[in-house]
């Protein structure tokens, strides 16, 4: 009889998830045994496809998590500077300097969101220091 042949994408997804979220947790959200993990695992050391499709997938992820966080960071930070200008009485010289100041601040946002992403605030960096692959594709 024949053994079962393994979908890789599932193990990919299954070893991602428990890098993220722990073995447990994966294992549960993908319907697998502890036992199937474990030999997902020793796979990524044997077979180059499985090993492939777990490191694009990873940086993936983490691509993807790294440019949610940011765009909920610069979000929070946009609203919050909002509020705090508004609520400054008067034209007073030091009121003046911090409406400069936010200003500075949120073109500098601007700035990070394009150099990171594009001009429509997607971030595909992964922001590990490493060039990504559209970086590299760019670049030949």
């Amino acid at each position: 009889m024949p053994l079962p042949t393994r979908d890789n994408q599932k193990a990919a997804r299954v070893l991602v998830d428990a890098a993220l979220y722990g073995d447990r947790t994966s294992c549960e959200r993908n319907k697998v045994t502890d036992r199937t993990l474990r030999r997902y695992r020793a796979a990524l050391d044997t077979d180059t496809d499985l090993s492939a499709l777990y490191a694009q997938l990873s940086r993936l992820v983490t691509t993807q998590n790294w440019a949610d966080e940011l765009n909920t960071s610069l979000t929070g930070l946009i609203r919050k500077l909002g509020s705090m200008v508004t609520e400054l009485p008067g034209s007073t010289a030091e009121n003046i300097s911090a409406v400069t100041g936010a200003i500075k601040v949120l073109s500098e946002i601007a700035l990070t969101r394009e150099v990171l992403g594009s001009a429509n605030g997607e971030v595909t960096d992964a922001g590990d220091g490493e060039p990504d692959q559209s970086d590299a594709a760019a670049s030949r």
